[in-house]
């Protein structure tokens, strides 16, 4: 059973960091922005748009990411 996520910035940010491991475990890719260097990058959007990705640190956002292999 799923536990719902309750509205406080804690539990979003919990989420996203837990989003950021998944992707990592499934793809075995670091995102990285090409902007700051960081690695604290999500998917933004999709669809219609494609792919768009967004930096936690720096604000970044857009389809161009650097994608290296996990170690």
């Amino acid at each position: 059973m799923v536990k719902p996520i309750s509205n406080n910035p804690e539990s979003f940010e919990e989420l996203e960091t837990k989003i950021q491991e998944h992707n990592l475990e499934r793809t075995g890719k670091l995102l990285i922005c090409p902007q700051c260097g960081s690695n604290n990058v999500t998917y933004y959007m999709g669809l219609k748009l494609g792919v768009q990705y967004q930096c936690k640190d720096c604000d970044y956002i857009g389809s161009f990411i650097i994608e290296e292999e996990k170690l």
